[in-house]
């Protein structure tokens, strides 16, 4: 179970802000199912999707003007590793009292570095500025120089405060105490340099400001946004991360560089609401086939498969990944090739806060794709792009299901917001699908499991035990429902005919499917028993 500290993060998991006067009847209208899915934040807690006190409120709007970040509470400890470099007093950069204004580096100076970083997301010396003796000078403030700086490494403890961000204040600040080459003539050690990187994701509505002294250089996605150069008295400046035209729900980095360069004060205050807790791991989730799963939880650290293979033979609209944020639902149906009324994937539809209420659907080749209802992608191959997504519809000449490796593929590729890759493999009659996406702060269920780092809780019966894997009409993306929602009998590999299931076998194997895992072996041969020639005429 989720701690009650964590529980109490997802507080405003998913929010965005919107001018009710703005939405036109038009937007009204075509918020349909994807407000409908948000609105079901009571059934999704009870599914195991969220926690308690996790409120989701979605409203429609293509002009979005803030999408809250997961909540930070008061006295949340979170931990950010440095990099501390110190100097001596005879640094040429570096000054001791009595040296007089060196009349270069006293005060506010700007433009002391470039505005972009370094391939080595360093900053950059800045020819004809007035900060450094030299670039040569400047190269050894952010590097590794032996017998010029001593490296250690620092902790900042950040802690979360009643306004929901988190802050680091020290007006005495002076982590070299005792370390490095240990200087105190002046009561501390003085003169060293620090630089922090973080990763994180960017919802709108962030802030961050730094006060203290001396330079500090605050860099958002390799360029330069605070630029406080100069040996001076402690100064503050705020940065409102709205202004920097960054991509809601996209990955960025945070990157800060100080000097402490005189034996005089020593102030480092930040706050921010940028979410500087450790950036979820990637996985993948492959459906394809029946359809199978292959669970999150169950590609290793080092892209080895592991034992999870999920089956879901009912009909129905069912939830492949349900979470505050992301919402991705599919379709299973009895098709043609599937004679035993097993099921296939016949479409998918993806929704939720992280896209702004849009919908997007794609179904096989004899359908189409839409957003919004809309069709798009229309003409093969074609390119589609919108704020928050762009598109490729062409040949892939790998198919999800490695059964049918080496056969080209109609395939659509979709970037989303908060990192996401989809791949759709469209058939003639179904879809195969591969997820790539971090796990989802304040929890996720589904087909694809829960993600959660444990390969061994993710199998049908438990999934189901956890939540309502069916989709109520309710929180449907779907603009029909589903026409059949039976649960027909599941067929066992026992029931295969002995000369189909070994045929079966041969095939897979020839394949080298066996080479990826057992389940997936088992998984290739049911296919094989229970859809036959007319499932590999369906995937010509």
């Amino acid at each position: 179970a989720m701690p009650r500290s964590r529980a109490t993060l997802c507080l405003l998991v998913a929010a965005v802000l919107v001018s009710s006067a703005a939405v036109s009847q038009d937007a009204a209208a075509a918020m349909g199912a994807g407000a409908g899915a948000a609105r079901s934040s009571a059934a999704h807690c009870r599914g195991g999707g969220c926690r308690p006190g996790e409120v989701v409120l979605l409203q429609r709007k293509k002009s979005l003007t803030s999408i809250l970040p997961t909540g930070i509470t008061l006295g949340q400890r979170v931990p950010v590793e440095t990099t501390i470099r110190d100097f001596k007093a005879d640094h040429p950069d570096f000054y001791i009292p009595g040296e007089g204004p060196p009349g270069r580096a006293f005060g506010h100076v700007t433009d002391c570095v470039q505005r972009r970083l370094g391939l080595d997301r360093k900053p950059v010396f800045n020819e004809g500025g007035s900060c450094f003796e030299s670039s040569e000078s400047f190269a050894q403030w952010f590097n590794d120089v032996p017998g010029v700086n001593a490296r250690e490494n620092f902790t900042l403890e950040f802690v979360g405060t009643e306004s929901g961000s988190f802050q680091y204040e020290n007006t005495a600040f002076f982590p070299m105490d005792g370390r490095g080459w240990v200087e105190n003539a002046y009561g501390h050690n003085y003169w060293f340099t620090l630089e922090m990187h973080a990763d994180f994701v960017y919802y709108g509505g962030e802030r961050f400001s730094f006060r203290g002294d001396d330079d500090v250089w605050v860099f958002i996605n390799g360029t330069l946004a605070i630029d406080l150069g100069g040996i001076h008295l402690s100064m503050k400046e705020s940065l409102d991360l709205d202004d920097l035209q960054l991509t809601r729900g996209a990955p960025a980095t945070l990157d800060l560089f100080f000097a402490e360069r005189q034996p005089y004060l020593s102030n480092f205050i930040v706050e921010t609401r940028i979410d500087l807790r450790p950036v979820a791991p990637v996985g993948s989730c492959m459906i394809w086939g029946d359809p199978h799963a292959n669970v999150f939880d169950s590609v290793g650290p080092h892209g080895v498969l592991g034992p999870s293979v999920v089956s879901v033979f009912g009909h129905g609209d069912f939830w492949i990944v349900q979470s505050s944020f992301v919402s991705i639902q599919g379709r299973y149906e009895g098709v043609a090739w599937a004679p035993n009324s097993q099921s296939a994937t016949v479409a998918v539809a993806i929704g939720g806060a992280f896209l702004q209420g849009h919908t997007l659907i794609i179904e096989p080749l004899h359908g189409q794709v839409t957003w919004d209802g809309e069709p798009i992608l229309q003409s093969f191959p074609s390119e589609w792009a919108h704020e928050l997504v762009s598109a490729r519809y062409h040949e892939l000449l790998e198919p999800i299901d490695k059964f049918w490796s080496g056969t080209p593929v109609h395939g659509t590729e979709f970037e989303l917001p908060l990192g996401m890759r989809l791949i759709v493999n469209r058939w003639d009659q179904h879809l195969d699908l591969m997820v790539t996406m971090r796990s989802q702060a304040c929890g996720q269920d589904g087909h694809c499991g829960n993600f959660n780092g444990d390969d061994q809780d993710d199998t049908t019966n438990l999934i189901k035990a956890r939540m309502e894997l069916r989709v109520s009409q309710q929180e449907s993306l779907f603009p029909t429902p589903a026409g059949d929602e039976s649960e027909p009998r599941e067929m066992k590999l026992d029931e295969c005919a002995k000369e189909v299931r070994a045929e079966a076998e041969i095939a897979c194997k020839e394949k080298n499917v066996d080479s990826l895992s057992a389940a997936f072996l088992e998984a290739c041969i049911y296919d094989r028993c229970f859809g036959g020639s007319s499932f590999e005429r369906a995937s010509e």
